[in-house]
């Protein structure tokens, strides 16, 4: 009887114990943040940047986990099969979220089905860039030169669906300005390219260091006018109507409680406003955002839509 007595009491206790476990507020122990690129590129860098004020602010470490391949697709994959409990985040773009399920349609997760966006931290506007010696001083002044060259001028991106490439193939279809892709393996290769007179314009957000230093001469942007560039005009105004932007947002695995997801948004969204924050992304070309889940939910699809027209109208073929 007695031994019967000590197990109920300890079977008691460990209920107790274990309802106490979950009523604990949001969040109990650390999170995990999967980057779905290799350390070191922009993805990662705010990644860090948020993941450090998240810890701050949430009163528990949150672990940056690098998955890396497949264009963001391998890292999205682990990160849909894992629990959705609140404590395995995910930073996504328009690389990992639009570009490489419609690049490959068995990337093996679908974004609008299988994740919960949380909130957009940041964005980016393309920057288009000639080599110094280019007779252009205006992106109306090389239009007005690819018009009357059709099919003779070039442009560089970092490869075939690379943002860059989409961004200027959305151009084409608006403009009928006939201009030639010249895909590389890479935004620094592109530059390299440009710098080495191998094509007349680049489309890539990483030139605006080249640009403040004076290596490149910047025409455009690709959408608003950047804090880091804020004298370079956006396509948009001079094609009316023109908009094209990378983006990165947090999301969480679907079905994450709510309790988690909006004490994560309204992190975001502090973080977001903070001099600091903002500071140190002017500094990389970036902008701060912020949103509400069910705005970035709205992001990812009208983006996939853009997207998959786009690619359809250009007769674009991955590889």
């Amino acid at each position: 009887m007695a031994k019967i007595l000590s197990w109920l009491l300890l079977s008691i206790a460990a209920c107790l114990w274990s309802a106490g476990a979950a009523a604990q507020p949001y969040p109990a122990r650390p999170i995990k943040l999967i980057v779905p690129y290799p350390p070191g590129g922009n993805t990662d860098i705010v990644a860090r940047m948020y993941s450090q004020k998240l810890s701050e602010r949430l009163g528990q470490p949150v672990v940056i986990d690098n998955r890396g391949g497949a264009a963001g697709a391998l890292g999205m994959g682990i990160a849909v099969k894992s629990p959705n409990d609140g404590y395995t985040l995910v930073i996504g773009d328009l690389g990992s979220l639009v570009i490489a399920p419609i690049a490959n349609p068995n990337a093996g997760y679908n974004p609008q089905k299988d994740l919960a966006p949380i909130g957009l931290v940041s964005s980016v506007s393309i920057v288009v860039t000639v080599n110094p010696k280019s007779p252009d001083n205006s992106f109306a002044e090389f239009l007005a030169r690819a018009r009357a060259q059709p099919g003779k001028l070039t442009y560089g991106t970092g490869g075939v669906g690379a943002p860059g490439h989409l961004a200027f193939e959305l151009l084409r279809s608006m403009t009928g300005v006939d201009i030639l892709h010249v895909p590389f393996k890479g935004g620094a290769q592109a530059i390299t390219g440009l710098l080495g007179e191998q094509v007349d314009i680049v489309v890539d957000g990483t030139a605006v260091a080249q640009v403040k230093a004076g290596r490149l001469k910047a025409l455009a942007v690709t959408g608003p006018r950047l804090p880091a560039l804020p004298d370079v005009p956006g396509i948009g105004e001079t094609v009316n109507g023109f908009s094209f932007t990378n983006w990165w947002g947090i999301l969480a695995p679907a079905g994450a409680p709510a309790e988690a997801v909006k004490r994560v948004n309204e992190e975001l969204a502090a973080i977001a406003a903070l001099p600091e924050v903002r500071d140190r992304l002017r500094e990389l070309g970036l902008a701060a955002q912020s949103s509400t889940p069910q705005q970035f939910a709205e992001q990812i699809r009208s983006e996939t839509e853009k997207v998959n027209r786009i690619v359809k109208d250009a007769g674009i073929k991955f590889e």
